[in-house]
């Protein structure tokens, strides 16, 4: 699987013009992960931007009586680990491969050291990073005012 060819379809690369892609796509690796594989666990450390171009993922989080929730489900083209890819944090989930699974991955120390070279680039991906990262939050901010409208109206 060609790494320069994937990174057409993903989203984070896509202000990237011909030459950065190729820059970036000898930074990136494909990884590939069997049906239960554990990609990572919850509080292991994490630098890995991870995009899954083949099969899905499952996100876990361990709650407060020890058992896993299943919070999501992630298909082609979408991202995890961005937060801990972005400021070295430990994972705050674990990530199962749901199916046959392949990610492209891009270790944060390979990305950093492009900084110094390429500081365009860098800063066209952070940007979408960035945006991406605006939206989930949206999104949870709306899921949150929902929740809160339905436990109020619940109360009365």
């Amino acid at each position: 699987m060609e790494t320069k060819k994937l990174i057409e379809e993903i989203k984070v690369f896509e202000e990237l013009d011909d030459l950065e892609k190729v820059v970036i796509s000898g930074l990136l690796k494909v990884k590939e992960y069997k049906h239960e594989d554990v990609i990572y666990k919850e509080g292991e450390p994490g630098d890995i931007l991870n995009i899954v171009v083949k099969g899905k993922v499952r996100i876990y989080k361990m709650t407060v009586e020890g058992d896993q929730l299943c919070l999501a489900t992630l298909k082609q083209g979408e991202m995890f680990g961005i937060m801990s890819f972005l400021d070295g944090s430990k994972h705050d989930a674990t990530i199962v491969a749901d199916d046959e699974t392949h990610l492209i991955i891009l270790k944060k120390s390979d990305f950093d050291k492009l900084l110094w070279s390429q500081p365009i680039i860098v800063g066209k991906v952070l940007r979408s990073l960035a945006i991406h990262l605006a939206s989930i939050v949206r999104n949870m901010n709306s899921q949150y005012m929902d929740l809160m409208h339905y436990m109020f109206r619940k109360s009365k």
